[in-house]
């Protein structure tokens, strides 16, 4: 569900750019991750405890799934809330 390039099998409608009012190009549904050990606290937590903090880490990680959408026209981005958290 939160990996890159797995979408239902459904219609995706198409969008207008909310700036421009141009076609917007859909570019998949795409995993987001919130949350997790990031910066020298994580790099440290995986220094010493290995595989140990990874998985810790991901345990704690919040995801959330999103269609994209950008304009070709003035690169305005959209993301529609698909799942997760």
């Amino acid at each position: 569900m939160f990996g890159f390039g797995e979408h239902a099998q459904e219609q995706i409608q198409q969008q207008s750019c909310p700036r421009c009012q141009t076609a917007m190009q859909y570019l998949g549904d795409h995993g987001i991750r919130m949350g997790g050990l990031t910066g020298l606290g994580g790099a440290a937590a995986s220094a010493i405890f290995g595989q140990l903090a990874t998985d810790g880490e991901e345990a704690f990680e919040k995801k959330m799934a999103v269609q994209v959408h950008v304009c070709p026209q003035c690169a305005e981005v959209s993301l529609k809330y698909r799942g997760g958290l």
